[in-house]
């Protein structure tokens, strides 16, 4: 039935006389000198720009923000986009005193336009909003030990640390942790799992009108809306949006990095450049995958030039793009990237004083001396056959970011992703559409930072070092509805092909529902540990007869992260752990009432605590998860004083 579908849909794009083009015609810009002649000063502040910029690489230095390090890089960054960015053409005639009166605040009366585009972007965006706020204090509830590492480094924030960098558990980029301590002040929420989830979704959440406008630009508003759609309801996005680590900055920076390069490629226009390149600056502090980003603007932009060549030499005029066989294209495309390295300086100043530490992680993945050249070529293409199996065969195997071995799109919207890789190839191979080899090109990349694991090929898929390629994938699978739609309307009335499309969107909305609220509730809570239900024994001691001073977790082979208990009791950096039993010796003579949390089959340890303090009381707390969530708690009531 699936290939059947695979034929008629393709005898559909054969029956189409020409490619759908979107691309607005545009006209060849005019050359705009770096600095107008009519503006002696502009060199001057480009002797600032470069002042500052030396200033913040100096005072960046030791993986701090300084504050005038800080400071001189802000300068030095603002200058550069008022020296390059492009302003209307009357901008030189417009005195201060007529700014002012055309401010906002100062209009007397106020036209509100709500048109058809922002009813549907604003359902969409109440749909994205319940996929990642729905049941959020307790899906996912507990923790594992990736979250209790970043909220230690958001406590040193709190407490105020300001590094670049951060260097605990292997590195990482700081956007997320500045990102958390924000909420953090803002709500008065404490430093636990529901500041890093709400940080994270939010981004996830704006990543979702950021799709519509990608896709509105290289197809048009209907591919916009539905791609926007199937991102608002994805399981993959939204499992990894809700964990409340750093996985869904990649699709929230990569996507606007793209939508201003299209906009670059279409209109060459100084500002998208610029736009696109500090976009790009700010992505490469928040995950690691961002990293193969610049790659992919070079290769794109090496494949424009090539694909201009060859038209310019076949004398066939470019209607879809302005030409890179212009200085202008190279001018700006320059400043865009120097525009990305400025943004990127302080990570820079790290990179440069640290690289071992800055490479550390993507390196312990990518490299390995017992390799050779013939295993590395050869563990890349099965890397690449899993990653692409991973849409709708075999995904993930880590138990926390998915349910393992689920492949990470549901059924309708894995065959629309095929489809449309179908329509892609048709698009190019037939009518030689630049759009599709722009797509293609990127989704291959930025499934690398996942392909390029040849250390730990184990590792490949991951839903969460792909996660990059999420608006792609979503584009690609939104087009064979789009395309489906715009035919059977010709055959159909509006409304039954209204209700049609309507029903392939339910029908993904159910499924990816069911995917994550009653399937991936289950498996998660099932899989991590209950350190909540921990620290609610460990607090209730401590409200009551004790403290958490006197709260000890003893430590048992692959069980529950002691950092992470503390955290769910209010008490960040509280680590009382007991690692071999021989330390409860020394609690022998502290007359204070003492709370054990123990795991049900450590025997020598609960044996110990009974020869120790044999007036204490052994109890098995039964979890509200099942049976194999519940733990011992030992306890020993306090010596009486004596006088």
């Amino acid at each position: 039935m699936f290939l059947g579908g695979v034929v008629i849909f393709g005898a559909g794009m054969a029956a189409m006389p020409h490619v759908e083009r979107n691309w607005s015609r545009v006209a060849q810009r005019p050359f705009l000198p770096l600095f107008p002649r009519k503006r002696p000063f502009y060199p001057i502040l480009a002797g600032f720009c470069i002042g500052f910029a030396i200033l913040a690489y100096i005072g960046l230095a030791h993986n701090q923000f300084t504050p005038s390090g800080t400071i001189a890089w802000l300068t030095s960054l603002l200058l550069f986009l008022l020296l390059f960015a492009e302003y209307p053409a009357d901008w030189r005639t417009t005195t201060p005193h007529h700014l002012w009166r055309l401010a906002p605040w100062r209009r007397t009366e106020w036209t509100i336009r709500i048109r058809r585009e922002h009813l549907i972007l604003f359902t969409i965006l109440l749909l994205a909003a319940f996929f990642r706020f729905y049941r959020l204090a307790e899906l996912p509830l507990d923790m594992w030990s990736d979250q209790a590492e970043k909220l230690l480094d958001v406590n040193d924030v709190l407490n105020g640390a300001r590094p670049i960098f951060f260097e605990r558990n292997t590195g990482r980029e700081a956007v997320q942790f500045y990102l958390t301590a924000v909420i953090i002040r803002l709500t008065g929420l404490p430093v636990g799992f529901m500041a890093l989830k709400l940080g994270t979704t939010l981004i996830s959440l704006l990543t979702v009108p950021l799709v519509y406008l990608l896709g509105r630009e290289m197809y048009g508003r209907s591919l916009g809306w539905v791609a926007a759609t199937l991102t608002a309801v994805s399981h993959w996005h939204v499992a990894i949006s809700r964990v409340g680590l750093r996985f869904p900055f990649t699709p929230a920076f990569f996507t606007p990095v793209l939508f201003f390069l299209v906009r670059a490629f279409k209109y060459n226009r100084r500002n998208d450049w610029l736009a696109c390149g500090l976009t790009l600056g700010i992505g490469l502090h928040t995950y690691i995958p961002m990293r193969i980003v610049p790659l992919l603007l070079v290769v794109l932009c090496f494949i424009k030039a090539i694909w201009d060549l060859n038209e310019w030499y076949r004398k066939r005029p470019n209607s879809l793009e302005t030409s890179s066989l212009t200085i202008t294209f190279w001018q700006n495309a320059t400043l865009g990237g120097f525009a990305a390295l400025l943004t990127f300086l302080p990570l820079g100043r790290y990179m440069r004083d640290n690289p071992t530490m800055f490479w550390y992680r993507a390196a312990t993945r990518a490299l390995s001396d017992s390799l050779t050249p013939a295993d590395l070529w050869r563990i890349f293409w099965q890397n690449v056959k899993n990653a692409l199996l991973m849409f709708n065969y075999r995904g993930d195997v880590v138990p926390t970011n998915t349910i393992p071995l689920s492949p990470v799109l549901d059924t309708v919207t894995g065959v629309l992703f095929v489809l449309g890789i179908v329509y892609l190839l048709w698009q190019l191979i037939r009518w030689r559409d630049r759009r599709s080899l722009y797509l293609l090109i990127a989704f291959f990349i930025m499934l690398m930072p996942s392909t390029l694991s040849f250390a730990f090929p184990r590792e490949n898929p991951s839903v969460v070092r792909t996660g990059g390629a999420i608006p792609l994938v979503m584009m690609i699978a939104a087009m064979p509805v789009v395309f489906l739609y715009r035919q059977t309307i010709r055959y159909l009335p509006r409304a039954g092909t209204a209700v049609i499309t309507g029903s392939l969107l339910l029908l993904i909305i159910w499924q990816n529902y069911t995917w994550y609220f009653i399937d991936y509730s289950h498996h998660y809570r099932q899989t991590v540990w209950n350190t909540t239900e921990m620290a609610q024994v460990a607090r209730g001691f401590a409200d009551s007869i004790g403290d958490m001073t006197h709260v000890y977790h003893v430590a048992y082979p692959y069980w529950a992260d002691t950092r992470l208990i503390g955290i769910n009791a209010g008490l960040p950096g509280w680590e009382n752990a007991i690692t071999d039993i021989q330390q409860l010796d020394a609690h022998r003579n502290d007359p204070a009432p003492k709370l054990y949390l123990l795991h049900v089959d450590d025997r020598a340890a609960q044996a110990r605590l009974r020869l120790l303090f044999p007036a204490g009381h052994l109890w098995r707390h039964h979890s509200v998860i099942g049976p194999q969530k519940d733990f011992m708690v030992y306890f020993v009531p306090g010596e009486p004083e004596q006088h």
